[in-house]
């Protein structure tokens, strides 16, 4: 998302965080992808809006900005939204996504000038395709006295529906790839489609690592990920940065996070490993598993199907 949001421009992200503020502050530094970070902490959670009002700010003064979902990856582009913004001289503009089935989202009409005229809440009645939000909004300054302060306020269904009411919301239409990912199986899906599309491209590491495993495409090596003799990655599999599988360990089907190591001969199959997790010697870790960061499996263990470990 940070090379995303630095193609479009954005020099400065702010993170509206409540829950796990201080650890996510130390995971997420200052900086993400050459992109300044600050954080805008909730003493209680605000809604989608009360956020926005309480980083005001944190943000650039008379500007428009960006509010994006955390939960959608997507190749919108933020320089062609934020221009037709301007000159249409909205009051927000939102990202519409043409999806087979609007059910699960709601839909989004607007009329022949692309001025958002409705919104039609979640219905399992839609049976075609539809626009629905894409969950990425540029916003003008003057929204900010529409939310209260201090409280909790829902951007979708108490302010825009004031906006559209007036007028004042503008809709740009995406024709590139839109994903959303609040649950793990659309997550695991957005990675593998993502391969496919070799949208991720490769890592420093196929370049610098020792050339002993075997990798399978499509895949995916982070920067100085490293292979044992005899190992094998792939296809469909994301090793985040730092990451170490042994000798004759299998990966496949899998994404496996930042700074993890997998033992010798361990096989990993249709699974999600966090971070900092350590996968023991010889294990086996069933499909559909999701094992969170930091956590350890001892040495030859046999992790079940669609096992859930917390750390």
């Amino acid at each position: 998302m940070a090379r995303w949001l630095g193609s479009g421009g954005v020099d400065q992200v702010v993170l509206a965080v409540n829950h796990l503020s201080d650890k996510l502050k130390i995971e997420v530094g200052q900086s993400i992808g050459g992109v300044r970070v600050v954080f805008s902490v909730e003493e209680a959670p605000l809604g989608t809006a009360g956020p926005i009002r309480l980083a005001s700010d944190l943000l650039g003064k008379g500007d428009p900005f960006f509010v994006i979902n955390g939960d959608i990856v997507s190749n919108i582009d933020l320089v062609g939204m934020l221009a037709l913004h301007k000159s249409s001289e909205a009051d927000a503009t939102i990202a519409l996504v043409s999806v087979p089935n609007p059910s699960q989202y709601g839909s989004v009409l607007t009329d022949s000038d692309g001025i958002v005229s409705k919104f039609d809440e979640k219905s399992g009645s839609f049976s075609s395709p539809g626009l629905v939000n894409a969950g990425v909004y540029v916003l003008s300054p003057r929204v900010m006295s529409s939310i209260p302060i201090g409280k909790s306020v829902s951007l979708e269904r108490e302010v825009f529906p004031r906006l559209v009411e007036n007028g004042k919301m503008q809709s740009w239409m995406h024709h590139g790839f839109w994903y959303d990912i609040g649950r793990v199986s659309e997550y695991v899906r957005t990675n593998k489609e993502l391969l496919e599309r070799q949208e991720a491209g490769s890592g420093e590491s196929e370049r610098d690592r020792q050339k002993v495993g075997h990798i399978v495409r499509p895949a995916y090596l982070g920067s100085k990920s490293r292979l044992g003799v005899g190992s094998e990655v792939g296809p469909f599999t994301i090793l985040s940065d730092n990451v170490t599988v042994g000798d004759s360990a299998t990966v496949q089907n899998s994404i496996v996070f930042e700074e993890t190591t997998i033992g010798e001969k361990a096989t990993i199959e249709d699974a999600v490993i966090g971070e900092r997790v350590v996968i023991g010697r010889g294990s086996k870790i069933g499909r559909g598993s999701i094992i969170a960061g930091q956590s350890s499996i001892p040495a030859r263990s046999v992790v079940p199907p669609d096992s859930v470990i917390l750390c």
